[in-house]
């Protein structure tokens, strides 16, 4: 055990002592803290259909027909699409009508909606960005015709004022929470930092165990401690690493933020964007400032500490088994450029799960996004979504179980390819002889 341990401390020591190390942590969270634009890409919506019952209660965009109840005043702006489609009412189900029918929407607004443009989608799943863009452009489209209809003398200075963009306020029907699609955002940058640390150190336990075997220094090292010890030590070694720097960023990030904030107050700065939204004040602080703003109150809701916490234990497991993989190509190999091909079946789960997050932050409540919370090759990247808009607990600790179990599994399995492969010279194996190699007992 103590060799272990020596192990294990000279992987860290030596990395977080680097140039490159102490550069990257000191200067990610000034380059994060400045990055103030996110490009997302959106893929195509997993639903195949979405059904909202519109209900216009004081008629404004609809009428009534005694033969086909409730109909659009305009049927262009409303068309039959074969992922979206619409029903008018005058009058709103009740939430326990609306979990038992076969509407996955309920839209609502009055005659305010000329003043305000607003309305109210309401919803049990979240509705996916290709849904509620084209709901929003067909309200937008009926909303201004309507305008237009109501102007006697119009000409195009008039119809420039009249145009209108109507904006939706989101709720879940169940939990009445109107900021899940902002959180669910919050979710996918964790995952994107945790594919990122993953990836890197991951790296990093291949590249250190692949010039170890180089210089012969492994066969030294393997006296005195077992190979799997010595697999084991090399990947919780950097795994520390990459939490020190998290840890970093995480602080230093706050810092900032807090430091930020603290100017904002102190220069009048808040004040000053509170007075010109429409509110009379003379000071505020930035929790208030935060907890009044539209686009930013719901930061004031995620619970960052439960965020931070299973972070941190799914970046422990998801890089266990990924940096056991990695520990395994580099004992097979001599050069890195060897392990080129070695590499494509181990990434491919992890980039397959980035990816997957795409499109699971379109929709993060569809079946997909669950499944692949549980799968331990995924849950690392794929949880972190759900986490920030509320999971079940038994839901979270179930996955964290079958992750542990995973580890635990991968870890022996990675261990006995390292074993073999570390002693082996001037040969090339493939897939087919390292899958050999898990028969082979220990000696």
């Amino acid at each position: 055990m103590r060799n272990w341990l020596v192990i294990l401390g000279r992987e860290y020591k030596t990395r977080v002592r680097r140039r490159a190390f102490i550069i990257s942590t000191l200067l990610g969270p000034i380059i994060m803290v400045g990055f103030v634009a996110l490009i997302v890409l959106f893929s195509q919506s997993q639903e195949t259909n979405s059904k909202i019952l519109v209900v216009d209660s004081s008629e404004i965009l609809s009428f009534s027909i005694n033969e086909k109840g409730q109909i659009p005043s305009c049927f262009e702006c409303f068309p039959e699409r074969d992922f979206l489609e619409y029903r008018f009412t005058t009058e709103p189900i009740s939430e326990e009508e609306f979990l038992e029918s076969d509407f996955t929407g309920m839209l609502e607004f009055d005659d305010g909606i000329l003043q305000n443009s607003k309305a109210l989608l309401q919803y049990e799943t979240t509705p996916s960005m290709r849904v509620k863009s084209a709901i929003k452009r067909d309200l937008t489209e009926a909303v201004e015709r309507l305008r237009v209809r109501m102007e006697s003398d119009l000409d195009y200075e008039t119809y420039k004022r009249l145009k209108v963009k109507i904006g939706l306020v989101t709720q879940d029907v169940e939990t009445r929470d109107r900021n899940a699609e902002n959180k669910s955002l919050v979710g996918w940058i964790f995952s994107m930092f945790m594919f990122m640390f993953i990836m890197i150190y991951g790296m990093h336990v291949m590249r250190g165990v692949i010039e170890e075997k180089s210089n012969r220094i492994v066969e030294v090292v393997v006296s005195i401690v077992k190979p799997e010890a010595l697999m084991g030590a090399k990947v919780a070694g950097i795994g520390l690493v990459g939490i020190t720097q998290i840890l970093a960023w995480a602080v230093l990030s706050w810092l900032l933020f807090i430091g930020f904030g603290t100017y904002a107050e102190s220069s009048g700065m808040l004040a000053d964007i509170m007075i010109e939204s429409g509110n009379t004040v003379s000071s505020t602080d930035l929790n208030t400032f935060m907890s009044s703003h539209e686009d930013l109150s719901f930061l004031m809701q995620i619970n960052w500490l439960a965020m931070l916490g299973w972070g941190v234990f799914f970046y422990l497991g998801g890089f266990a088994l990924y940096g056991s993989f990695f520990a395994a190509v580099g004992a097979s190999v001599e050069q890195e450029s060897d392990a080129q091909y070695l590499l494509l079946p181990v990434m491919l789960p992890l980039i397959f799960s980035y990816i997957l997050n795409i499109q699971i932050l379109e929709a993060p409540e569809t079946t997909l996004a669950t499944i692949c919370s549980f799968v331990p090759f995924t849950s690392p990247i794929t949880m972190m979504v759900r986490l920030s808009m509320g999971v079940p607990w038994y839901e979270v600790l179930i996955s964290a179980v079958i992750l542990v179990f995973t580890v635990y599994l991968m870890i022996k399995l990675a261990g006995r390819i390292y074993r073999t492969g570390i002693f082996m010279y001037g040969k090339k194996p493939s897939l087919l002889e390292m899958l050999k190699w898990l028969t082979y007992r220990n000696r």
